[in-house]
């Protein structure tokens, strides 16, 4: 009974994941303009100079972003010894004292846009990712959105216990935030900066969503990214695999 159950669940997983892979890919789907002005926020420590580059690349490459120019900032938040490389490429260069809080923080707080987008600096970004993050804002009472990351041959049989798991979370390297409501439910805890990297990990992703689901609606759209450390989805984007 359990095989007869388990065979269909597979099925459509893999369904499910092959339309969330071809929907971020799709950058000639319609573009929605985004509700307000939104900034991106880059932090960075030490990552490779390549994936730094191909993620700023990924970025200004959304479909949304090439459409609405003027209506996005980008803030490069520096933790890196290549960082006079990649001032022409974004708005502002931040310094913030070490920790990954800090950095989204002051960024934050220096941001000129009302839609705040976190990513993280070692991560591709399909070129319709942010347009589909971007149209839920749209909507009355929702205060963020979420999504998740790419997991090359296991997405197929992953995908649909991903609501569950990316739904609760403030995805790091790809989720959105109203900047009022970073304000309204008191920021991030940048003491637990001192911790270590579980307490990080719970402050920026599970508590800071947890908080936010009292203020509102925080919606997961089933948008992955890539992350670049990861040898094997990397390798796939590259080809064809995800375009299939």
């Amino acid at each position: 009974m359990v095989a007869e159950l388990a065979i269909p669940v597979v099925i459509l997983s893999a369904l499910s994941a092959k339309g969330a892979v071809r929907r971020v890919f799709d950058e000639n789907a319609p573009v929605v303009r985004p509700p307000a002005k939104v900034t991106i926020i880059i932090p960075a420590w030490k990552e490779p100079k390549e994936f730094v580059m191909t993620t700023i690349a990924s970025l200004k490459n959304q479909n949304v972003v090439r459409a609405y120019p003027e209506m996005f900032e980008f803030i490069f938040v520096d933790g890196v010894p290549y960082v006079d490389e990649i001032r022409p490429l974004v708005d502002k260069v931040l310094h913030a004292p070490r920790g990954k809080l800090k950095a989204r923080d002051l960024a934050t707080r220096e941001a000129s846009g009302d839609i705040i987008v976190s990513v993280d600096a070692d991560t591709y970004y399909p070129p319709n990712w942010l347009n589909l993050v971007l149209q839920e804002f749209h909507k009355p009472g929702v205060v963020a959105v979420t999504t998740s990351k790419y997991f090359g041959e296991f997405e197929p049989v992953l995908n649909l216990a991903k609501p569950l798991y990316f739904g609760s979370l403030m995805l790091g390297r790809g989720s959105a935030y109203w900047k009022w409501a970073y304000y309204a439910v008191g920021g991030f805890d940048t003491s637990k900066d001192n911790g270590t990297i579980e307490e990080i990990w719970l402050e920026e992703e599970w508590g800071f969503c947890q908080r936010l689901k009292r203020l509102g609606e925080v919606v997961y759209v089933d948008a992955p990214v890539i992350h670049l450390g990861e040898e094997a989805p990397w390798k796939m984007m590259a080809g064809r695999g995800l375009r299939s």
